[in-house]
């Protein structure tokens, strides 16, 4: 088992409180305010993503990991470079099931990155510790160390309990102190249908510890807030995003494509924080 340590406070640590928080690489400005992305930034500010933007999010190296709610996503990032190329994304991408594999991380290359841009596995799923375990050992171990690679990393949770926060944010902010020049993305969970009522206000408790305490400071993706349209339907996904039988995926091009808008906008404003908007 990986140990992840505590460090100072956060889709980023704790050895010393006189470490500051930092939202992004090290040649950000300090003073830019960290980006946050929900539905109403979606409505407002996505279109002023501009084809400049786009290279420039198509230059860097995007680590991510997920379980089926990132598949969601990337058939939003799909459906997006259909309508127009401008927003291509996953011309370079490249997927590894470690969870189908048992875990083993061994199934990615240690050169995934000079063959793709756009990195994406799909973790291991309970306990939900695990994905940080594997993002770990990924970012900093032998064959892979992608902490030298990356230039941008989030790690998705489609339900989370608030018992998981205290370990999600001092993880994520001993990786920013050890890979200052990697930009890490801090999420909150998804939701699911209405059925699940219990799984979704434990999404929704760990969504508001990450409000409180990482928003205006590092970088959030705000995913509970996109898939509830800012909590219009309350704690669970809008019903117009979703045909799931079972109520666990926002499966309807609505809401893969609100995810995939989401993600540009939170990747081009968390690269570009003097363009921010809150």
């Amino acid at each position: 088992m990986i140990s992840l340590p505590k460090i100072f406070p956060l889709g980023l640590v704790a050895t010393a409180a006189c470490i500051p928080l930092i939202s992004g690489p090290a040649n950000a400005e300090e003073t830019s305010p960290a980006p946050y992305v929900d539905s109403k930034a979606i409505k407002e500010r996505f279109d002023q993503i501009t084809p400049e933007d786009m290279e420039l999010l198509r230059s860097k190296k995007i680590l991510f990991a997920s379980r089926s709610f990132g598949l969601n996503l990337l058939k939003g990032l799909n459906a997006l470079a259909k309508k127009d190329g401008k927003y291509d994304l996953v011309s370079s991408y490249e997927r590894y099931n470690v969870f189908k594999e048992g875990g083993n991380l061994g199934i990615m290359p240690a050169d995934a990155f000079e063959k793709s841009n756009f990195v994406h596995f799909l973790a291991t799923y309970h306990p939900h510790t695990k994905r940080l375990e594997e993002m770990n050992t990924l970012l900093g171990e032998g064959p892979h160390g992608f902490g030298k690679s990356a230039d941008i990393v989030v790690v998705f949770y489609h339900t989370a309990t608030p018992a998981l926060f205290e370990t999600y944010k001092n993880t994520l902010e001993r990786w920013q102190a050890e890979y200052p020049d990697v930009t890490f993305i801090a999420v909150t969970s998804g939701f699911m249908g209405p059925k699940f009522t219990e799984e979704n206000e434990a999404s929704q408790a760990f969504g508001e510890l990450v409000r409180d305490q990482l928003k205006g400071k590092v970088p959030v993706y705000d995913m509970g807030a996109i898939l509830s349209d800012d909590f219009r339907v309350g704690h669970q996904f809008c019903p117009e995003y979703s045909a799931d039988p079972a109520e666990v995926h926002p499966n309807l091009p609505a809401g893969e494509e609100m995810m995939a808008k989401g993600f540009l906008l939170i990747l081009k404003e968390a690269l570009t924080p003097q363009t921010a908007q809150h």
